[in-house]
């Protein structure tokens, strides 16, 4: 078995056991890289949208070019404003939390999100951001135009390898 192959059948099992998808990766598809869990309404089975690079592509982008306290120099992020997918998908919730690879998470309130800030990064200096980059996903600010954003708070929740976001209402 191949590893996108591998893949799609471990998507397939999570989506099986932990929720109904809104749609899903299948072998002739990329992988899923970021995976968002919303409450269960009425069945009390939480909802899963599963998301390939390309899905985050196919969305409204926004690019930032800021410099971070974990790179050398300016760098050009680019990807999708949080506030948009939020709204893409009609996801309310009070709070978001935010989970890496390595399990690291973090909580964000939904009302400290703007329709500018932050972005879910995919690219990094016009190219796609590899696990041992922090990639492929990062949560980025753009902490040079705004001084609230050079905080500890706000650098702590700048999250990289990003693969789960769940919605709490």
């Amino acid at each position: 078995m191949n590893k996108r192959s591998f893949l799609s059948v471990v998507t397939a099992c999570f989506l099986w056991t932990f929720g109904t998808p809104v749609f899903h990766a299948t072998a002739e598809q990329p992988p899923v890289i970021l995976t968002i869990t919303l409450p269960g309404e009425e069945t009390g089975t939480p909802q899963v949208i599963a998301l390939t690079e390309q899905d985050l592509r196919a969305l409204p982008a926004l690019s930032y070019d800021t410099t971070t306290i974990w790179t050398t120099g300016k760098q050009r992020f680019t990807g999708v404003p949080l506030f948009t997918l939020l709204e893409h998908f009609d996801i309310e919730a009070a709070k978001l939390e935010l989970q890496a690879v390595n399990d690291y998470s973090i909580a964000l309130p939904v009302d400290e999100i703007t329709p500018d800030a932050p972005i879910v990064a995919y690219e990094r200096n016009n190219k796609p951001m590899k696990l041992r980059d922090k990639g492929p996903l990062w949560l980025i600010y753009d902490y040079d135009s705004n001084a609230d954003y050079r905080t500890e708070t706000i650098f702590s929740r700048s999250i990289w390898q990003l693969d789960r976001i769940t919605a709490i209402r």
